[in-house]
């Protein structure tokens, strides 16, 4: 019986392939995107599990001050780590992570090699990530401070092989350090991205021995360290809170002169990449609105399906009424067009697997993932047989009910017709379906204009024609001949120093003290060392007080930013003594607030200081003349670092970098909004033609009176024309909250004007009118007397 069903379910399908075909194509594109979506979502959700026990692991943000003025950072001070595995009982592992923020170029006995991403860790590391050592010993991973641990990736890159211990590592043609460990690459989609592993222990005796880095473990005012712990089973991460704060106030040793009193906050390393290290919800915004994006999508998929199969229900009300009579019973009739379903919803599936694999190179590079669709990846099948199973689960049934529910009489003396409730029903999906199709749009404008309104908006400073670059300590040592080489190179307008990047370079500290401090003003600030050309060169403005002038006095000079200075209460801060990392010395001057992170938090205090010996070179060239000047830095590069690559990058590139995952999030959004609008109109036109063919006898009727072409189109178009403006309506006020539940990630946002409102549903009127036009026209267009004589 059963093979009966199947056979006769695929003579149905094959007998209206045009209006299958519609259906076909919106379903297969429909099912494409939402797995996409899926697969997407799934990645973010899974984001750090790096461990079977990932749910006791934490990261260690601290929380300094309170009220306005809380600031939450994902770094802490070096002692908490100490300290948490010495006294806290709650704490199994405890391990921190210190990025090697500076450039840093490696070579080996053979080759030399291109820079790596680098870190610091504690030997402890490696057991709260779960890694495995394919060659090393993961219980003493570290042989010293001149030792190193390679990612699997990064040991075949460099050396061609895993099996390489005891090889040496050279970095900047001075320190050597011997490879010790090759551990298996961490997951994809984890906040831990390195290439090399140095122990921590080196920054013991001072970081690179620079005067202004304590020792690890009693550093109480350098909050660049990640922290991680591991809690034993069940242990309450608010005990560990209250432990760690205590343990701040009573070992930090200057607790009454800078302002590291702090607060703790442990995030689970699970919902890192989805609330921030601040525990905001940013991140988890987007994934809410992609789920909702991928429902809108199968929803305007399967209305495509729903709306043709009941339209087409009058065309094989006599076939269900002779099966009836002949003692076919309801629930086999139901049975029947349930297997019709399911095969057509299984070659739809097949058609979106093979598009899938085709864009899967494309959507990663659009998304920003590295996600492989494997056939033996038993999480991927899940994800899809998932959205399948729902999609013709929330397709088929309606359908089937109304196709196996016709009275067999009234079908054979040609008495039914499509009901009042059934023609609403389709009439309401297809104000669902544009209404989804009208959500996309706005949310595309609105996401579009508040990436241009951050591009465009005055960071305080001129990103235009500025490269940068980390010296080398070759160059270091000759830095007044390389700047000279560099000024007289074409197209070199202007040459700056720092001794960290501009942008987001996540150096703060709290080890800071000014005159007339209240000792309740605890807040963090971002350090950045740079020389008198600095602000010039990015036409930073100062608002009070004088630029360095490049003099030995200037090593005891500071520059505050706005923010700062309103943090610190000074109504006049010119003049001012100020203490950075026990370094005493004079407020020269604030510069107008600039953006060093992203929009999506305030600006944070900042302070410049004058550094004689900075490693950043930053470099303004004149319009139209990049090409030859990077040529010619490139050879400046080369004859300091002979077979080292150059690496440098734009500071509008950078600028642009914090905000790649919305920016990847607007594309997303621009191409599922054109998707959607391109099936929505492919129902539509089937529906139209569907219309036109049960109107035919109307249509040349009406022709043989004197109707015109434009009215015969009219007729047929003006009941979908009102459901696509009731749709649009129905849409402003949903994407108005959706945009507004977006817009909140972003301390500085886009306002939402109504040509954005009124345009979407323009847009969409205007394709649809086009859409049913053409069929509406080519209906009418039919001699009146071939449709009179078919009827």
């Amino acid at each position: 019986m059963f093979r009966i069903l199947l056979k006769t379910a695929w003579r149905n399908l094959w007998k209206t392939k045009f209006y299958n075909g519609i259906s076909l194509l919106g379903l297969s594109l429909g099912l494409t995107a939402a797995i996409f979506i899926a697969v997407w979502i799934d990645s973010e959700l899974s984001f750090n599990q790096v461990s079977d026990n990932s749910k006791n692991i934490y990261r260690v943000s601290s929380i300094i001050g309170d009220g306005d003025s809380k600031q939450t950072w994902g770094g802490s001070v070096g002692p908490v780590a100490y300290f948490a595995k010495k006294e806290v009982p709650e704490v199994k592992i405890a391990a921190r992570v210190r990025d090697n923020y500076s450039y840093r170029i490696y070579s080996t006995e053979d080759k030399d090699l291109e820079a790596g991403s680098s870190a610091y860790v504690d030997p402890e590391f490696f057991n709260i990530f779960d890694t495995e050592f394919l060659h090393g010993n993961k219980s003493k991973p570290f042989s010293g401070d001149n030792s190193i641990v390679l990612t699997e990736t990064a040991a075949n890159k460099y050396f061609g092989s895993t099996d390489i211990l005891g090889e040496t590592i050279t970095g900047d043609h001075q320190d050597r350090y011997a490879v010790v460990g090759i551990i298996k690459d961490l997951p994809q989609n984890s906040s831990i991205d390195f290439d090399f592993f140095f122990p921590v222990s080196i920054l013991e005796s001072g970081y690179t021995n620079n005067p202004y880095w304590d020792s690890v473990d009693s550093d109480w005012g350098n909050f660049n360290y990640v922290t991680y712990l591991e809690l034993v089973e069940n242990a309450s991460s608010e005990k560990v809170i209250e432990k760690l704060t205590r343990i701040n106030k009573d070992n930090d040793p200057n607790k009454e002169l800078t302002s590291t009193k702090a607060a703790y906050y442990l995030q689970p390393i699970k919902k890192m990449n989805l609330y921030g290290y601040n525990g905001d919800p940013t991140n988890i915004k987007t994934v809410r609105i992609f789920g909702l994006v991928l429902i809108l999508i199968l929803g305007i998929a399967c209305i495509n399906y729903v709306n043709l199969n009941t339209a087409r229900a009058i065309q094989r009300a006599k076939e269900v009424s002779l099966r009836k009579l002949i003692g076919a019973e309801r629930k086999h009739l139901f049975l029947q067009f349930i297997i019709e379903s399911c095969i057509f919803f299984i070659i739809a599936l097949v058609l979106s697997l093979v598009l899938i694999f085709i864009l899967v190179p494309s959507f990663n590079s659009i998304s920003g993932k590295e996600i492989s669709f494997s056939l033996l990846d038993v999480g991927l099948w899940k994800l899809v047989f998932t959205v399948f199973a729902a999609t013709l689960a929330a397709s088929s049934i309606y359908p089937a009910i109304l196709l196996s529910s016709f009275k067999p009489l009234e079908a054979i003396k040609g008495n039914i017709a499509p009901g009042i409730g059934a023609v609403n029903f389709r009439k309401v999906l297809v104000c669902i379906q544009f209404m989804f199709s009208v959500i996309l749009i706005i949310c595309t404008i609105v996401i579009g204009k508040q990436l241009d309104y951050l591009n465009t908006m005055n960071p305080g400073y001129d990103r235009s024609q500025v490269l940068s670059f980390a010296m080398t300590d070759a160059m270091i040592e000759h830095r007044e001949a390389v700047e000279n080489q560099i000024k007289n190179l074409p197209g070199i307008q202007e040459v700056s120093f720092s001794n960290n990047n501009l942008i987001d370079n996540g150096w703060t500290t709290g080890d800071t003290n000014w005159e007339g401090k209240n000792t309740q003003s605890n807040f963090i600030i971002a350090p950045l060392g740079v020389d008198e050309g600095f602000l010039p060169m990015l036409k930073m403005e100062l608002i009070a007080g004088n630029n360095f002038s490049g003099i030995a006095s200037d090593s005891n000079h500071y520059i505050l930013n706005e923010t700062a200075v309103e943090k610190m209460g000074l109504k006049d801060p010119i003049g001012k003594s100020f203490e950075l990392w026990e370094t005493k010395g004079t407020i020269i001057g604030v510069v107008k607030d600039f953006n060093f992170e992203s929009l999506k938090q305030k600006i944070e205090p900042a302070v410049l200081f004058y550094d004689p010996e900075p490693y950043m070179m930053y470099i303004k060239t004149a319009n139209g003349e990049v090409t030859e000047s990077i040529a010619g830095l490139e050879k400046v590069w080369s004859s300091y670092n002979e077979g080292y690559p150059f690496n440098f990058s734009f500071l509008d590139e950078r600028y642009e970098q914090m905000y790649r995952d919305d920016i990847r999030t607007g594309k997303l959004f621009r191409i599922f909004s054109i998707l959607a609008i391109f099936v929505s109109c492919l129902g539509l036109f089937g529906l139209t033609t569907y219309s036109a063919q049960l109107k035919k006898r109307e249509i040349g009727i009406r022709k043989v009176l004197g109707a015109s072409i434009i009215q015969i189109s009219k007729l047929l178009s003006k009941d979908f024309m009102k459901l696509v403006f009731i749709s649009s309506i129905a849409a402003i006020p949903l994407a108005w909250y959706l945009m507004q539940f977006w817009l909140q990630n972003f301390i500085y946002r886009t306002t939402m004007s109504w040509w954005i409102f009124a345009g979407s549903g323009l847009s969409i009127l205007s394709i649809a009118l086009i859409t049913v036009s053409l069929q509406s026209i080519r209906a009418a267009m039919v001699n009146p007397v071939e449709n009179i004589r078919t009827e």
